[in-house]
C-alpha cells in the first residue's frame, strides 16, 4: 500500500480527530515499513510465520490485512490504557496473541513475559518512550526470538539537522518529560552507532540500517526542506532511523 493508499482506507473509517492527525502524520512512515516488512517476509519462505508487533498501532492492523497467513502476536500495556490516536478502538487486538508488559520492565530478567518464539519482530517508534537501557529492552527481545529471526527497530535520528541547528541557537531540541506517565513523550534518542553498539551488546547482529526522512511535511517549506536534506546532505541528517537485527544464534 502506498501512503495515499493508507491514509485513503484509514480515514475512511470513524476516526476521532487525534486519530486523524495521527495517520496523517504516520502513513509516509507505515508505507515505508510495511514495504520493508513485505521484503523481509519475502525471504522467510511460504509456510507460516510468527510476527510480533510491538506498541499496537494503525500499524498493527496493516499487517493484520497484508499478512493473513501468519499469526499476528502483539506486546505492550493492557488494552485500555494504551487506545488513544494511535490506536483507534477498531483495530483488533486478539487477547490469546497479546502479551501485558511494560518494556522498562526488561532491566528484571526474572518480570520478562514468555511469547511464543518469533520469527520477526517490529517496534516502530517506541525505544524513545522508554527510561530503560536499550540493550536491556533489546535483550528481552531477542529472548523470543527463533534462530535467524529479524528485528525491525524505527525510532528518531538524535542528531537530525534540525535537532543540530536548534543546539547552535542555544536551545534544547528535545522537549521536556511530560508531566503523565501514560503518556511521558521521549526520554532519550539515539543515533545509528548507539543502536549498533547497543544491539551488539544484546546479542543481535546488525543486518542493515536506513536513515530516512519519513514523518509527512505538510507544508510547502516543509517539503522542501526534507528534499534539501535527502538530496544535498548526509544521509545521517535525516529524520528516522530504521535498524535490521539478526538473531544468528
Amino acid at each position: 500500500m502506498t501512503q495515499t493508499e493508507i491514509e485513503e482506507y484509514f480515514l475512511a473509517k470513524p476516526l476521532h480527530k487525534e486519530a486523524q492527525e495521527y495517520i496523517t502524520t504516520h502513513s509516509k512512515r507505515f508505507a515505508y515499513l510495511l514495504d520493508l516488512v513485505k521484503n523481509i517476509r519475502k525471504d522467510m519462505g511460504t509456510e507460516s510465520i510468527k510476527i510480533m508487533d510491538v506498541g499496537p498501532s494503525f500499524f498493527t492492523h496493516l499487517l493484520q490485512i497484508s499478512f493473513p497467513e501468519d499469526k499476528i502476536h502483539t506486546l505492550g500495556f493492557t488494552h485500555p490504557s494504551s487506545r488513544g490516536g494511535h490506536l483507534p478502538d477498531f483495530v483488533e487486538i486478539p487477547e490469546e496473541t497479546f502479551f501485558q508488559f511494560d518494556l522498562n520492565d526488561s532491566q528484571y530478567p526474572e518480570k520478562w513475559a514468555k511469547p511464543e518464539k518469533c520469527d520477526l519482530i517490529i517496534m516502530g517508534e517506541v525505544l524513545e518512550h522508554l527510561y530503560t537501557s536499550p540493550v536491556h529492552v533489546l535483550s528481552f527481545l531477542r529472548s523470543f526470538a527463533n534462530k535467524n529471526a529479524k528485528c525491525i527497530i524505527g525510532t528518531p535520528n538524535a542528531v537530525t539537522l534540525v535537532r543540530r541547528l536548534t543546539l547552535l541557537l542555544g536551545k534544547n531540541p528535545y522537549e521536556n518529560i511530560r508531566e503523565t506517565r501514560d503518556n511521558p513523550g521521549h526520554f532519550r534518542e539515539y543515533t545509528v552507532a548507539e543502536l549498533k553498539d547497543m544491539g551488539n551488546k544484546a546479542g543481535w547482529t546488525v543486518s542493515h540500517f536506513e536513515i530516512k526522512n519519513y514523518f509527512k511535511a505538510f507544508s510547502i517549506k516543509g517539503r522542501l526542506f526534507d528534499s534539501f536534506v535527502k538530496y544535498c546532505l548526509p544521509r545521517s541528517f535525516n529524520t528516522g532511523i530504521i535498524i535490521v537485527y539478526k538473531n544468528v544464534d
